[in-house]
């Protein structure tokens, strides 16, 4: 039997840039010499190589056909994707492809066998990871000690970045501050530990507990609602009132590749009480208007702002294509349709904010309530891509207010604390040993790791001191 042989690659793409690539040799089993090829259709052929690792069909559709688990065995019931032996004939192959009832059924634990036949939809392809792991160690030295906002004896808060999970999940690799938390221990024995949670898209003030009885106390005082109140900044499309709360039961739903949502429901129906408080800070008529909302949520459900903005205002927030679908979803199916949700307005929000925003929903202020009763208040800077939007609507002047009132209320500073102080202190010079080691020979950078090595030991003496102090006091 003569096959023809073709070959294609397939390249899976995330705008331009290429991240991930895999050859599949293609053939045509039903060829036969002097005839008119025959065309597979919809499907297309590949023939395991001969000492090919072995595989189970299920793995092999989610590599080279899909990226879901579900979506793979829907394939394989339905008969989309099937195995033909190599001693099959050539009519047996055509028939196959032509009737479903002809195709051997298979399991998604069917081992593949070197020179097997495997058919499958060729219109399909695996979508790329949302994140790409990352190498554990590439972060700069002191990375996470220069993110410090606040520290006692109690609490550490730190400013999130974006992209960044707060604790080891699927397609997150290397990319957990989890993995981060020893560089914030201070001279204790155990890392911090985290007091709440941030989604990955998010950004702003988290907060960790540095011991495990300041983490029972913050857990117990959460539960009573006498711990913390929160403040969220969001930009949100629309136009909002000056002031109000939208209270809103919501509850979980699975909505494909996006994970669990948040949509309203009635408490009879399974839905959660759910309450947030907003004002309404600045607003610009920019693309059907944009407002900035600084919102409290009360209740501190899955997506809580990101849902009451979509569906209590009708304001989803830029940079949540989610959201904004399911709302103005909601809007046509209640005809209540309103200007910022046209595709006029979306169009000239992309010229304003670029073409695929980030989400604007930033942690910007959390007030705790210390073990000696003291309220103390942390405030995080706007993220980089927030501040490009405050400087794109006109609002810089208001942001830059707004960091002066926070600094001059802060009861903390990063230089002023010797913890911090000998941390960034060992951290450059551990960047100074590094790049040493790649050039060797530099007197200057050796008399300079000297000074360090002489600030740190000064910094020491100054923690000690501190610590007996508070030790005898």
């Amino acid at each position: 039997m003569r096959h023809a042989l073709l070959s294609c690659r397939i390249v899976l793409r995330t705008g331009c840039r290429h991240i991930s690539e895999a050859a599949l040799k293609l053939e045509n089993p039903t060829f036969r010499p002097g005839e008119r090829p025959f065309d597979l259709g919809p499907f297309a052929c590949h023939r395991v190589p001969h000492g090919a690792p072995a595989m189970r069909l299920d793995r092999w559709i989610m590599k080279h056909v899909c990226s879901n688990w579900n979506a793979s065995q829907k394939l394989i019931s339905a008969k989309q994707v099937w195995i033909m032996p190599p001693d099959r004939s050539i009519d047996q192959h055509r028939g196959s492809v032509m009737i479903p009832r002809f195709r051997p059924p298979c399991q998604g634990s069917t081992k593949l066998q070197p020179k097997d036949y495997i058919y499958f939809p060729k219109v399909m392809s695996p979508s790329p990871k949302r994140r790409q792991p990352t190498t554990p160690g590439t972060e700069p030295a002191g990375w996470l000690v220069k993110r410090v906002i606040y520290k006692d004896t109690d609490f550490i808060a730190i400013d999130k970045p974006a992209g960044w999970s707060v604790q080891p999940g699927k397609h997150v690799g290397g990319m957990h501050l989890q993995r981060l938390l020893p560089s914030l221990q201070f001279g204790l024995d155990e890392p911090p530990r985290f007091v709440h949670r941030l989604s990955t898209e998010l950004t702003g003030v988290l907060l960790l507990a540095r011991h495990k009885a300041a983490a029972a106390f913050a857990k117990d005082m959460v539960t009573q609602r006498a711990f913390w109140q929160r403040a969220f900044w969001g930009i949100a499309c629309g136009r909002t009132p000056k002031t109000g709360t939208v209270a809103m039961p919501l509850i979980k739903e699975k909505r494909g590749n996006h994970g669990q949502v948040a949509k309203p429901a009635r408490e009879d129906d399974g839905g959660l009480p759910a309450l947030t408080e907003y004002t309404t800070l600045r607003y610009s008529p920019v693309a059907g208007g944009l407002s900035l909302l600084e919102m409290n949520p009360y209740s501190g459900r899955h997506h809580q702002a990101r849902a009451h903005c979509a569906f209590g205002l009708r304001a989803p927030l830029v940079g949540d294509p989610i959201y904004y679908e399911l709302s103005n979803d909601l809007a046509t199916e209640t005809d209540f349709r309103v200007k910022y949700h046209s595709e006029d307005a979306r169009r000239e929000r992309k010229e304003v904010l670029g073409a695929q925003p980030s989400l604007h929903l930033h942690s910007r202020q959390l007030m705790i309530k210390t073990f000696a009763g003291k309220h103390v208040l942390i405030t995080a800077p706007l993220p980089p891509h927030m501040s490009a939007s405050f400087q794109a609507l006109g609002w810089s002047g208001f942001e830059k207010r707004t960091d002066r009132e926070a600094a001059a209320q802060a009861d903390w500073s990063a230089e002023d604390d010797p913890h911090i102080i000998e941390a960034l202190a060992k951290a450059r010079a551990a960047t100074r040993q590094e790049a040493r080691e790649h050039e060797p020979g530099d007197d200057d950078e050796r008399g300079e790791s000297v000074l360090d090595r002489e600030k740190i030991l000064h910094v020491r003496s100054q923690v000690a001191s501190v610590t007996s102090a508070n030790i005898l006091a």
